[in-house]
């Protein structure tokens, strides 16, 4: 093959894979990234600037990949505490859950709650999500819960808090 023939079949490629992107992409899409790049903080932040954008009705998930949205449906006040996976704290093997998992960042423990249920302290902890898969003494209700923690010590800093927490779900 020719030096022309490659160059050709080259530049042809080029055209081609650029025809193609401009066809796949919408043009409200490409609109909107020729305006140029914004420092964007958060994704309540990402969410209002997407509202008044040039992208119409479309969550900001859609053009970008990021982890799910949650949505509070209900808000309460729950007096917290932390455990850690010593015996003493726990029944049976103290880094098995009640639900079978392994514990681990994240892992809530109440009673009266399903197993999967989803919340976030945000006063204490922002965005993170913990997920109830373990409980509690049978002598509390379902206005306590505990947070697992890896260390006893990290435990005991945290106390007993009476805390603002979101149920969430995705």
């Amino acid at each position: 093959m020719s030096r022309t023939t490659k160059q050709f079949l080259w530049i042809f490629s080029l055209f081609a894979i650029f025809t193609l992107f401009e066809l796949a992409l919408p043009m409200h899409v490409r609109a909107a990234s020729k305006a140029g790049p914004k420092l964007i903080v958060n994704r309540s932040e990402m969410t209002a600037r997407l509202a008044t954008s040039l992208v119409p009705q479309r969550n900001i998930c859609d053009l970008i990949q990021c982890g799910p949205v949650y949505e509070v449906y209900k808000t309460t006040v729950v007096v917290i505490t932390a455990y850690s996976s010593t015996p003493d704290q726990t029944s049976g093997d103290p880094f098995i859950t009640a639900c079978g998992s392994r514990v681990h960042e994240g892992t809530f423990a109440m009673n009266g709650i399903p197993f999967g249920t989803k919340l976030r302290i945000p006063d204490y902890f922002g965005d993170k999500i913990f997920v109830v898969e373990d409980r509690m003494s049978a002598r509390y209700s379902s206005n306590r819960g505990d947070i697992w923690m890896e260390t006893r010590e990290q435990a005991k800093q945290w106390g007993v808090r009476t805390v603002r927490v979101e149920f969430v779900t995705d």
